[in-house]
């Protein structure tokens, strides 16, 4: 319990950091983590509705995530997206695929989780991709709030995202910096919020449902 407030403490002041190095606009098509560090347990699911808003564009997508075991679980993401080009909005289609493996689980003299996630997302657009492959690092930290599962989670990590394709004016490997929040609010139903910066910034929210 006496760890609570400073881990409480930690997760603002990393969101107060990225927000206040929030990088300038730039050409990206990268989507917030939504993910901690946890990994569902064999033959558990979760799926939910997010929205990642960034420089220029927006994305609304469903996502699916599933526990395969051995603290491997895999994610598939499709939805929309709304990107302004040459000062003109256009609207087109967001796919993708991520494959999470927990390394280090919390446990008494483990005070965090620590997962590597792979993932590939596309973004079409008048029949033009963008396509980010990314690899990156979770940490988080389970705060059970009674002992029927309701919990905050924050979490954070860092992000390499290799940008290509026929959409994107530059083609370029970014890094980037993340933190976000996971409110259990039943045993069931989970609300996440989250930032991301590099040489974008990107903010978002999204709900879960896990069964």
């Amino acid at each position: 319990m006496k760890r609570k407030p400073f881990f409480i403490i930690w997760f603002v002041s990393i969101v107060l950091m990225l927000v206040v190095n929030a990088a300038q606009a730039a050409d990206h098509y990268t989507q917030n983590e939504f993910t901690t560090a946890e990994s569902l347990d064999a033959g558990m699911t979760q799926s939910g509705i997010h929205f990642s808003l960034g420089d220029h564009v927006k994305d609304y997508y469903a996502e699916i995530r599933y526990g395969l075991g051995a603290m491997l679980e895999v994610g598939v993401k499709f939805g929309a997206a709304n990107a302004t080009i040459e000062t003109a909005d256009k609207l087109g289609a967001l796919v993708g695929v991520d494959l999470k493996y927990q390394l280090i689980k919390e446990s008494e003299g483990v005070p965090i989780d620590l997962a590597v996630d792979l993932g590939y997302d596309t973004t079409l657009i008048n029949s033009k991709n963008a396509g980010d492959l990314s690899f990156s690092t979770i940490f988080s930290k389970s705060i059970p709030l009674t002992e029927r599962g309701y919990k905050f989670i924050p979490y954070g990590g860092f992000e390499m995202s290799s940008l290509y394709g026929s959409l994107p004016s530059e083609k370029k490997t970014s890094l980037y910096a993340f933190a976000g929040l996971q409110w259990k609010l039943s045993q069931k139903f989970m609300v996440l919020m989250e930032l991301k910066t590099g040489s974008s910034t990107v903010g978002g929210a999204g709900i879960r449902f896990e069964y």
